[in-house]
């Protein structure tokens, strides 16, 4: 049995699989500003786990959106938080091993499974992440994906592009949650400020396939003509448009791929378990 830990700028999802890769028991919640809040709110929330998996369980991956080092998250993405060490935080809870893992990473693993060639994998929800992967392996210039960092102007003005298109920052727009926009100039906006990264992020890694991921995945189909023909104008000519599709699970490929790579790590020989870098 594997417990998979997701916790992101916006909310903080935990579930248990067991070894066939079935959720048992899922749980988010909202992930609050303060440090000392949303360690509280994690162990409160792992208590009904650890009661119920504790003896069952026999690995943890922990995924977070920033820099880790020696299995504690130095960084923690947007948030001014530095030097989690939840080995330390959950060892009254859980007697097992407990890897962290970056989330973009085991996205991108799992959401390359699918797909032949080398996948960019961009998530679009309170930033935006992404990663390149082989079917499954990550690729060696994965770490250096950091695309919503990269400035581009719209709307007259100069900024980064999760500032532009990331779920944040069109929900912040609209005035509600991304998923929620209608109508079809409103796809259209979002098929403009996607499409601003791509060019760049084609040019520089020459995917095979673009694999969009997070909320903005549920409203692909509304605005995915629109994106392809903006992306196209916007290569050159010799410049071939990958495959544009939805991740696979737009909502849970971080805890998806977390769980693979728990499964991984308890095989015999541990076949795997380089994809992530062990």
């Amino acid at each position: 049995m594997y417990l998979v830990i997701d916790i992101g700028g916006t909310k903080t999802l935990i579930a248990t699989f067991n070894g066939r890769g079935r959720i048992l028991r899922k749980f988010k919640f909202k992930t609050p500003s303060s440090k000392s809040e949303f360690l509280g709110t994690l162990k409160s929330a792992l208590v009904p786990f650890s009661m119920k998996y504790r003896n069952k369980t026999s690995q943890i991956i922990i995924a977070v959106p920033g820099e880790i080092k020696d299995n504690v998250a130095v960084k923690f993405g947007n948030r001014p938080w530095k030097n989690l060490d939840f080995v330390q935080e959950l060892k009254n809870l859980f007697t097992c091993p407990i890897i962290l893992k970056n989330d973009a990473d085991l996205a991108t693993v799992y959401e390359s499974s699918f797909h032949k060639g080398l996948t960019l994998y961009l998530t679009f929800s309170t930033g935006i992440g992404g990663g390149l992967a082989r079917h499954g392996v990550l690729a060696r210039n994965s770490a250096a994906v950091e695309p919503g960092h990269i400035y581009y102007i719209y709307d007259g003005k100069s900024a980064e592009w999760e500032d532009i298109a990331s779920c944040s920052a069109i929900g912040a727009h609209y005035g509600c949650q991304a998923t929620s926009v209608r109508g079809r100039d409103a796809y259209s906006d979002i098929a403009h400020r996607v499409s601003l990264g791509l060019p760049e992020l084609i040019q520089r890694y020459r995917p095979d396939c673009i694999v969009i991921g997070g909320p903005l995945a549920v409203l692909f189909p509304h605005y995915i003509k629109e994106l392809r023909t903006l992306t196209r104008q916007n290569l050159p000519a010799s410049r071939r448009l990958p495959r544009l599709v939805p991740a696979h699970r737009p909502h849970e490929a971080v805890i998806y791929g977390g769980y693979t790579l728990a499964k991984s790590l308890n095989k015999p020989h541990k076949q795997k378990a380089s994809h992530l870098g062990q």
